[in-house]
């Protein structure tokens, strides 16, 4: 009967320590901040332009027809419309590729050796304590930091350390604090449709 005793005493002290080994473990994870995704962290200062995305401007320049030149935002599904040339898939393609497609399209419409430039821009919200918040259309590879800039740098009543990058949903803690002082935070390369939200000190009303 000791033994038997002994046995579930033991039994029950491996059940124990099991249950707080979870407990242990599952407060650790609780304790965790989810990782932002690679894109946000990525520390390279500059963005090569890549393939287009929904929300990417066309800055398009036609020489000697400044009527079809202007700024041109791809829509949701990844299609630009130029009035006089009509609706051109643009997501998931080169500049170089869209350009060609353009030319082609202006052949189609008359014009002999046309002449087109396509510049690719990114529209990047910025909202909180900044001095000019505003949507930006600013350049693929544009920093954290370069953006700040833009939006005529932080209010009195910012608090850096509170910034947040919201990307497809999902919102992101950074510390722009430490990105001013050079850390990798300021080299966060932002997208076309992020928001950047600067925080607010407490206390301010």
């Amino acid at each position: 009967m000791h033994s038997d005793i002994r046995s579930s005493l033991r039994r029950g002290t491996t059940v124990a320590s099991t249950a707080l080994a979870l407990c242990a473990s599952a407060a650790s994870l609780g304790a965790q901040t989810l990782p932002p995704p690679r894109s946000v962290t990525d520390t390279t200062p500059q963005r090569s332009v890549g393939a287009l995305r929904p929300g990417d401007v066309l800055k398009i320049a036609v020489f000697r027809d400044k009527e079809l030149s202007g700024d041109y935002p791809i829509d949701a599904r990844g299609y630009v419309q130029i009035p006089g040339l009509g609706v051109i898939k643009a997501a998931g393609l080169e500049p170089t590729d869209v350009t060609d497609r353009l030319k082609l399209a202006l052949v189609e419409r008359g014009f002999a050796r046309p002449e087109i430039s396509v510049q690719p821009m990114i529209r990047v919200s910025v909202l909180g304590e900044v001095r000019s918040p505003n949507v930006y259309p600013v350049d693929p590879g544009t920093s954290l930091l370069q953006l700040l800039t833009v939006a005529g740098g932080p209010t009195d009543r910012a608090r850096l350390k509170e910034t947040r990058v919201i990307r497809d949903g999902r919102a992101f803690k950074v510390d722009m604090d430490a990105g001013l002082r050079g850390s990798a935070a300021g080299r966060i390369v932002l997208y076309s449709n992020d928001v950047v939200v600067i925080g607010r000190k407490r206390g301010f009303t």
